[in-house]
């Protein structure tokens, strides 16, 4: 034995090698090890351990990589990172918020004009929606990032809510919560009123992972998107008015917002003196139309409108009724199951039971009555355009 209990004979890789922090970072020759205490570029931590000092960890890392050792931390400087991509086929409803979830899973058409599958949640109304995540098994201490296309999750009031959340080992408390709206967070493209984002969460000591969407108070839909490279040579298309509107782009409106607003694009352009406003989701004629066939353009378009929306005004008042007929069922189920429980039947108190009953259905019914108030104000809109539409038709041909 030599000093340190090297032997020079020894040709097997037995000396465990340690960055300056004390981390394991391979194994080399005893005397490889020796030579580099030697030159004052590690030191012996014990007979079978050497620190490296004095140089970066990379240089040395470098140096033992040249001497054919096995290196635990080549890649050591270039972090790894786990690209997850949503896929709404693999999430669902969240069952805690069953009572006020509402949205549907559907294909529609993405930015990049192809059909990929979509999660449309929330609306005007305070329905908490959230859809999760299967639970994953993610590895530790790693940097992983989710993308997808996002559209909506605004209104023009600012009190929507459009969130991204990751939950670790089922601790709510604990949760980490990204706002998608109002520029919390930059997009990394805007095109068609579409947003792609590419959101960073670290698990930490974690491993039991899931991920959420939560909205209210505003339709947002959320896209299956492929890698940010592949949209490379995708240009932006980013809404003119944009620094002017109270809400971004959704697409539950033809013309991505509200058309008898004054943030619509028809009356931005208008305000702005442009000749070309916007007409939303009724065409204008071509303009060798003559005037009856322009109206005819205008009248059809019209109807289509008018009908979807008496089916959709329809739906609403249908679903009211059942909200009522509901309300009824549960208050007379409530007052039995107190009457019976009660000894003296005076002890009820029925007003009580009755008013926490119709509170619980308070806000059903208002999301309904706002739903119908949108729906009648989109008509609205829709008559108001045909007639400015029908006026312009007029002029052009007089």
């Amino acid at each position: 034995m030599t000093k340190n209990g090297i032997n020079s004979a020894n040709a097997k890789q037995t000396v465990s090698v340690q960055s300056q922090g004390g981390e394991n970072i391979g194994l080399t020759y005893p005397k490889r090890a020796a030579g580099l205490v030697k030159k004052g570029r590690a030191r012996f931590v014990n007979d079978n351990t050497i620190r490296l000092m004095d140089v970066s960890d990379v240089t040395h890392t470098e140096d033992i990589k040249m001497d054919n050792i096995n290196t635990l931390n080549e890649n050591k400087s270039a972090p790894q990172v786990n690209r997850l991509f949503f896929n709404a086929r693999e999430w669902s409803f969240n069952k805690d918020c069953q009572n006020s979830n509402v949205g549907n899973r559907s294909f529609m058409l993405g930015p990049d004009e192809n059909l990929a599958e979509a999660y449309t949640i929330g609306n005007w109304g305070y329905k908490w929606t959230e859809i999760v995540s299967k639970s994953l098994i993610l590895p530790k201490n790693t940097t992983h990032t989710l993308t997808f296309w996002l559209n909506g999750g605004e209104n023009d009031k600012n009190d929507e809510v459009c969130r991204f959340v990751v939950v670790y080992n089922n601790d709510c408390d604990n949760c980490y919560t990204y706002n998608l709206n109002r520029n919390f967070i930059k997009p990394l493209k805007k095109v068609n009123g579409w947003e792609l984002y590419e959101i960073p969460f670290i698990t930490g000591d974690n491993e039991y992972t899931q991920l959420r969407f939560a909205a209210m108070r505003a339709y947002m839909t959320v896209l299956s998107a492929k890698p940010a490279e592949a949209y490379a040579d995708l240009p932006d298309s980013v809404d003119e008015f944009e620094s002017e509107r109270p809400q971004r782009h959704n697409i539950v409106f033809a013309d991505g917002w509200p058309t008898n607003t004054w943030y619509s694009t028809r009356e931005l352009r208008r305000k702005h003196g442009s000749n070309n406003a916007a007409t939303g989701n009724i065409q204008q004629p071509a303009g060798n139309f003559g005037v009856m066939e322009g109206i005819q353009v205008q009248a059809d378009a019209l109807n289509g409108i008018a009908t979807y929306t008496i089916e959709e005004i329809t739906n609403k008042v249908n679903s009211m009724t059942d909200v009522s007929s509901s309300m009824s069922h549960e208050i007379s189920q409530a007052v039995s199951k107190a009457l019976n429980g009660a000894g003296n039947p005076n002890d009820v108190d029925v007003e009580e039971i009755c008013r926490n009953i119709v509170e619980q259905f308070s806000d059903r019914i208002e999301n309904l009555v706002d739903e119908i108030t949108m729906a009648v104000e989109g008509m609205t809109g829709a008559f108001e355009e045909m007639r400015d539409s029908l006026d312009d038709i007029s002029e052009n041909q007089g």
